[in-house]
């Protein structure tokens, strides 16, 4: 562990972590769960969660669109009804 007191050197402190926002990623990424599964799982938004994929840089490799379309994320919810 570095000696400036953050995990990993990343600059990020251990409690500036927001865990619910953590937990839903992890949820989202670990498990088969979706988006609006892991964030309500958590105590989250979907779009809290979703901005923070963003941020990590992950929206591609986690097969997210960064441009997706209302329509269609309002057909996928009906979907999951």
């Amino acid at each position: 562990m570095p000696d400036d007191g953050t995990a990993g050197g990343n600059g990020v402190r251990p409690e500036d972590v927001h865990t619910e926002l953590a937990t839903a990623f992890g949820l989202f990424v670990l498990s088969d769960a979706s988006i609006h599964e892991a964030a309500e799982a958590a105590g989250v938004s979907p779009w809290e969660l979703e901005d923070e994929i963003e941020r990590a840089g992950l929206t591609e490799t986690l097969g997210l669109e960064e441009d997706r379309d209302v329509s269609a994320t309002i057909d996928d919810l009906l979907e999951e009804c």
